[in-house]
Parts: structure tokens; sequence; C-alpha cells
């Protein structure tokens, strides 16, 4: 796309000019703790641009002070990986305490010189890739930034006004996108509560005049069956991996659904998925369709359990490609009665975040924990009412917390959002003649 009037005249200019500092973590590991300040690794930092800290490795608060000797990161700080996962940036959020690990750097923008979340946008830019393509050293093993070189870094450089109206675009998509992940949240907690309160507990309408009779798995209210997954399932299929390129026996073209992209498809994230090829018989028999429900059945055990499940949904599907197939390290259970899966999936959601997945793991010599999903299917049971309308009540329910609609939104937000960075941060479309509120910036 053609560079915009305005572009031509964006000066570049060293990165360097338009920092307070650059600072770089430790070259050594603190002794670990279990609370305390944050320390930060590669792994808290994601390729699309945010902290994850779901994960985090704690320093004790006694060696903080030595740990933030050089630089204690502050709100608004870009903080970056410069060794091994190269282009991998994020901003520091208010309230974040914690210091920085190693193969970090992180820049204080100068408000004066430079908006800072515009710089944040720019570095996923095609012209910054570039530049660090151009100074990156290339090792044995890994690749890295020169931290003494990074301040000769150019930047091509807006006015400050342009730089704020393009960072308040992109920053506005990033909030909508934000708030539909934090709506599918919502609705998958209330629908996971409502599966424990009706078949956990047995709190549903109508339980107050039911007796309870006993079953393989404790108690049940009277009219219930106590179901197998081997009554439940129509298949229990595992997976392909296929070839990187076509070969004359893997020719079909698929998209392969690891247990990594279980919660990129749940939340409409973009889709990291590798595209494989496999044996068209073998995409015959693997193809997903809306009511499978994926469950990982090979980790390593150090990290999770085994038994982490994705349902597959038509919204799913669409984002994943038609011909999608779950990884050689994954299964797929296709019920015989489809409108079951979103109360199975339920369950086999209950199972794992109550740790009872681990009875069903073995764990090698290796460290990988499998599945052992013949013993699960033939012994794991379901709880299920023979009253067709109670089924129907809470199906109906569940329709309430459908969050596939904020996944497919969060998904086509996020494919805009993508697209209109690289031309906005490199001037191709121009946003001087438009009248926009930038509000506060600020992280």
């Amino acid at each position: 796309m053609d560079m915009s009037e305005e572009q031509r005249t964006w000066p570049r200019v060293p990165i360097g000019s338009v920092y307070d500092r650059l600072y770089d973590g430790p070259h050594a590991t603190p002794r670990p703790s279990d609370s305390g300040p944050i320390f930060l690794g590669i792994g808290n930092i994601t390729e699309d641009g945010h902290l994850d800290l779901s994960t985090v490795r704690h320093i004790d608060d006694e060696d903080f002070p030595r740990w933030t000797k050089r630089v204690e990161p502050r709100a608004g700080d870009i903080v970056f990986v410069y060794e091994a996962a190269l282009h991998r940036y994020a901003i520091i959020p208010t309230g974040f305490r914690g210091c920085l690990g190693r193969r970090l750097a992180l820049i204080r923008p100068d408000p004066k010189k430079a908006e800072g979340r515009f710089l944040f946008y720019y570095f996923f830019g095609h012209d910054w890739r570039r530049t660090v393509a151009k100074h990156m050293l290339s090792g044995a093993t890994v690749d890295r930034i020169p931290l003494t070189d990074f301040p000769t870094f150019d930047v091509g450089l807006p006015p400050l006004p342009t730089q704020r109206k393009i960072a308040a675009i992109l920053s506005a998509y990033d909030d909508l996108i934000e708030n539909n992940t934090r709506r599918i949240a919502i609705l998958e907690e209330m629908a996971r509560l409502l599966y424990r309160e009706w078949f956990v507990e047995f709190r549903f309408p109508g339980h107050e005049h039911l007796e309870t009779v006993d079953s393989q798995i404790g108690p049940i209210p009277a009219g219930w069956s106590c179901a197998p997954y081997a009554d439940l399932l129509e298949s229990a299929s595992g997976g392909d991996w296929g070839t990187e390129e076509p070969t004359e026996k893997d020719k079909c073209a698929v998209t392969v659904i690891r247990g990594a992209d279980f919660d990129d498809v749940r939340l409409g994230n973009e889709l990291r998925a590798p595209k494989r090829y496999i044996s068209c018989q073998s995409l015959e028999r693997r193809r997903l369709r809306s009511g499978d429900i994926l469950v990982e059945n090979s980790v390593n055990a150090s990290s999770r359990c085994v038994g982490k499940s994705l349902l597959i949904t038509e919204g799913a599907l669409r984002r994943m490609g038609d011909e999608a197939i779950c990884a050689s390290f994954c299964k797929a259970f296709r019920l015989k009665n489809p409108r079951l899966a979103p109360l199975i999936y339920l369950h086999l959601r209950y199972l794992y975040e109550e740790g009872r997945m681990a009875f069903y793991q073995h764990v090698a010599t290796n460290g990988i924990g499998n599945f052992q999903a013949t013993r699960f299917i033939e012994s794991e049971r379901v709880s299920l009412p023979r009253d067709a309308e109670l089924l129907c009540q809470f199906t109906s329910h569940l329709a309430n917390f459908t969050s596939s609609v904020y996944a497919d939104r969060a998904s086509n937000l996020r494919r805009t959002r993508n697209l209109l960075l690289p031309n906005l941060v490199c001037g191709a479309l121009g946003v001087q003649d438009l009248d926009i509120e930038v509000g506060d910036l600020s992280a």
C-alpha cells in the first residue's frame, strides 16, 4: 500500500532519542520464593503483546531491592525480549510490582517526544521488524538484539498528535477485545456454576420432592441414571500429525488443533495451530464437527495434568477452518446424542478442575503424562436425569451463557486490528484528518 502524504514527511530518528533510558535485566536468577514481587520471565510476555501472569516466579521481598538496583519497572514502560524469543513486547500495567528477568529489557518513553503506546504498536509493524532483522545477531543457538546498538535503531516517527490518534484507534480495538475476553470468562463461570448446582449438588428445580438412591458414584436423585462414558460415546478417536509438506500419500491440508491451542480457539484469539497435510482417508475419519469434544491426552506432567478439554462449536470450526482435526496427542470424543455435548463438556471441565483427571494419568519415566482413555471411558460415569424436560431446561439455561458469540466477535475484532496496525504505524493509512477523541492513553 502506498504511503500517505503525511507519512512521507515523517522523520526517521534514533529510538534512543525518544526514551529516557534503556535497561536490561540481571544475568542471574534470584532464589525462589512462594510469594512476593514478580520475577518477570520470557514466558510472561506473549507474542501478541500482553503480560501473562497466570504462572509467575516470585522473588523474596528481602531480595527485591538488590534485583531492582538498576531499574524497577513502572507503569508505561515497554518491556521486551532481546534474546531467543524476539519480537515480544508488552506494556507494564499500573500496579505491577516486580523486576526484570533474564534476557529482558525495557525502555521508558519520554512523553514529550513519543507516545508510549504508539511505540509499542510500532514494534509490531513491518518497518521495525526489518530494522531488527538488519541489526540482529544470529548465534549458534539463539538470535539476539545487541543492546549496545539498540539506541541507534531508527524509527519513523510522526508528530505527537498523529502518534496519539494511531494509539487511540488501536487501543480502542484492544479494549473491545479485552472486554469480550472478560465476558467469555464470566459466562463460562456461570455455566460451570449451573452445572455444579444441578449435576453435582443435585439442586435443580423440583429436587425437593425427590428421594435419593445409591449408585456407583454415590447417592443420586431417584429417576436418574449413572451412565459410563462407554454408553454415551459414538467414538473416541485419536488425532493425526501428518507432514509439514504435501506428499503423494498426505495431500489433504488441515488445521491441526493441539492442547496448546484450546484456549485460543475458546477465546477467539489469533490461532497459531499448524497447517499440515494428512491422507484423505485420515481426514474422512478425523474431520472435526460441531459437538465434538477434544481431550488432551499427552502432556509434560510437571506443568499440568492430562484431560484439558475443548468443545467444538460452529463458530470454532469457522475460526479453525472447515478442514480441522485434533493432533495425535489428543482424543476426539463424539457423542451418540450431540445435544448432550455441552453437558458432557462441563462434566469434563469439572473433573479437570477438581483434579480428578489425575486418576487417569500415567506418568512415564521421561516425565510425559499419558491419558488412560480406555480406563476412563469404561469406568468414569456421568449422572443424567431420565426426565427429558429437565435436560431441556438445563440446555435452555446454558443458552443464556453461550460465550461463542463473544469469541467470534473477539476474533473479528482481532483480525481487523491486525490488519490496521501495520498500515497505521507505517503511515499507509493517514489519520491527520480524523476527529478522534484521544483520551488517556496511559497504562
